[in-house]
């Protein structure tokens, strides 16, 4: 089971988030602080928690609607959660109710306030129901004839319990339906798929476990399950090698204990830093020691990180705030992931707060390789390090709009620019990402250019062959004349720039100014034209004008109102493809007169069109181009 859809209404700083889709992998909710990042996760939380953490309507409700809440009559309804189920799900319920029970594979749950109330929207055929309950009865033809009349399962019951002489297989049929709640098919169903929906886990900066414990006092809090989500973590940390509490207990047994402690350190060591690359030289060490403090002697765990390198260590609650939570999370997800008998979906708040740029790309790259194939993520950020530019579909803002709360959306062009931020920093646009993150930078006239790029990349890639390496940052300077600029700064910090640019006669004549003025330095310029054989030529005429088209459908399918550009429609008078759409544009009076060209590239970007095949000339130019830019990087 699939969530797909999530809507959030009067929760904390949320009148209305409106609905917004959850990707199957990943989903990162971008947005500054305070505008409502943390209260979407943590009421999708509250909706199925696996930890048991209900809604409180009394803190919760947002304050400033206290009246309109004393006023309302009935429950009151929080999350509405739409989820896509599973060949897995279906079969669990047509087991039991029979094949085609399921008219669709789409539900949808809304939880209230109070929390053991919820409503499920599910589709139930119950024809296709009847039809399998009568598939399992050999009845005399009268009684058969009474039965193939019911319209109902209601009646079907009333029938069978009304045969003319008893029937083995009737009487299997109404202890099924009688066994299902409320005799209802639909209600079966429910309750089938309750014990399959994914428990959400939520996990903030803050869950961090500590450094040094008591044995004796861990062992009592978890016997009375009164663990903090720290303590949990450092359970978890110990199962992870498979050390029991009680293992622990006993410091005299100290030859074996010396050696459990060594096997655990040495295992965890292996599994934590399997994805922390920042420091190679760090290791794990579990230290068994007396309570000093305690009237009586009582064993203590210390956590502790020896650098290899420096042949010191320091207790786990000194090293960065970064490290801290990266490792405490690791240990508690492994712990619940092994537990869990149903699926998960994880909710990340700020995961990266604390962590460097280098670091939190290892964080990228965990949920990536080590959640994501198992789990649905969902994770707040505000940091353009967190964002990958090749899968900014991933993408939702978060604003908190003055007259409407906070607002969930994929249309990032619709967003603030305090909100985008992440993104445009991502890309290239804020500089950031490039400057920290990499030493080899392509030039490209606009943010378009990126999401270019990035799709034939990938589809080269696909193909198996040679897409653009990724050493390669690739940033926006936002037009021929501010490459002056950018590159004085890339050069300063000593980078490997590579500049591509359109082919135009105005564009050639600017680049023989800057170069003779001496202001391109030592970066290599790739002109679109020499790929394509064209003096004129942006880099969106690499795609067939077809192709093209159809993203420029879809950009302003408002705005054409129905109507579907053809190729045939376009000028022939332009050499540019956007030249001629944009000559229609002005003719025709679509979208002011005037092409937007990041809207094209956003419809690509978000996989909002049906788009076709890429052609193969598409590829070959563009694994030319790939192939040149790539021969620019260091040996």
């Amino acid at each position: 089971m699939q969530l797909t859809k999530a809507e959030v209404r009067r929760y904390r700083s949320i009148n209305e988030t409106g609905p917004f889709n959850i990707q199957p992998d990943i989903t990162s909710l971008v947005g500054k602080n305070e505008s409502g990042k943390t209260a979407v996760l943590q009421s999708l939380n509250k909706s199925n928690s696996y930890e048991g953490v209900k809604f409180d309507i009394g803190i919760d409700y947002p304050t400033s609607k206290t009246q309109e809440r004393r006023k309302a009559e009935g429950l009151i309804p929080v999350t509405t959660l739409t989820y896509m189920l599973s060949d897995n799900d279906v079969a669990a319920v047509e087991q039991e109710l029979g094949p085609g029970s399921l008219s669709s594979n789409e539900i949808k749950v809304t939880t209230y306030y109070d929390c053991n109330k919820s409503t499920w929207d599910i589709s139930v055929d119950q024809s296709k129901v009847l039809d399998y309950l009568r598939s399992k009865l050999d009845l005399p033809s009268a009684d058969q004839d009474s039965v193939d009349a019911c319209s109902n399962i209601e009646d079907l019951s009333e029938a069978l319990n009304n045969l003319t002489q008893e029937n083995s297989d009737a009487n299997k049929v109404i202890d099924t339906i009688s066994g299902w709640r409320n005799s209802s098919a639909k209600l079966q169903a429910i309750d089938i798929l309750k014990s399959r929906r994914p428990k959400f886990v939520y996990f903030s900066e803050y869950d961090t476990m500590p450094g040094e414990i008591n044995i004796n006092n861990l062992i009592s809090k978890r016997d009375n399950n009164d663990l903090t989500r720290g303590e949990n973590a450092f359970l978890s940390l110990l199962n992870l090698v498979d050390i029991e509490l009680e293992d622990l207990s006993n410091p005299e047994s100290s030859e074996h204990l010396i050696r459990e402690v060594e096997n655990a350190s040495n295992g965890i060591t292996d599994e934590v830093f399997q994805y922390w690359t920042q420091n190679q030289n760090l290791r794990v060490q579990l230290n068994i020691k007396q309570d000093t403090a305690a009237n009586s002697v009582e064993p203590m765990v210390q956590i502790r990180i020896l650098n290899e390198k420096h042949h010191v260590t320091v207790p786990f609650d000194e090293r960065s705030r970064g490290f801290v939570w990266f490792f405490s999370f690791l240990a508690y997800f492994s712990k619940i992931e092994h537990d869990s008998e149903t699926p998960l979906i994880l909710l990340l708040d700020e995961p990266g707060l604390s962590l460097h740029a280098k670091a939190q790309a290892d964080l990228i790259r965990f949920i990536d390789e080590r959640l994501a194939p198992k789990h649905q993520v969902i994770f707040t950020t505000h940091s353009p390090f967190m964002v990958d530019t090749n899968k900014l579909e991933r993408v939702r803002t978060v604003e908190d709009k003055d007259s409407s709360g906070t607002i969930v959306s994929s249309d990032i062009l619709k967003a603030q620019k305090d909100t985008v931020f992440p993104l445009l920093a991502a890309m290239g646009i804020g500089l950031t990402q490039t400057l920290w993150v990499g030493s080899n930078v392509l030039l490209v006239e606009g943010p378009s250019d990126v999401v270019f790029l990035n799709y034939l990349s990938e589809a080269l890639r696909n193909s198996g062959r040679v897409g653009l390496d990724e050493r390669w940052v690739i940033t926006p300077a936002g037009g021929i004349t501010k490459l002056p600029s950018f590159l004085s700064l890339f050069n300063a910090n000593k980078m490997n720039v590579a500049t591509l640019t359109d082919s135009s006669k105005r564009d050639n004549s600017t680049l023989i100014q800057l170069r003779n003025a001496g202001k391109l330095g030592n970066s290599g310029i790739i002109q679109i034209g020499e790929i394509l054989g064209k003096e004129e030529a942006d880099l969106e005429d690499i795609f067939t004008p077809a192709f093209y088209l159809n993203l420029i459908n879809t950009a302003y399918a408002g705005a054409l109102k129905g109507k579907k550009i053809k190729v045939s429609d376009l000028s022939t008078e332009e050499k540019r493809l956007t030249m001629r759409v944009e000559k229609y544009f002005k003719e025709n009076n679509i979208g002011g007169g005037t092409l937007n060209h990041f809207s094209p590239a956003n419809v690509l970007m978000k996989r909002l069109a049906k788009t076709s095949k890429v052609a193969e000339t598409t590829l070959n130019y563009a694994e030319e181009l790939f192939k040149k830019i790539n021969d620019l990087l260091p040996s």
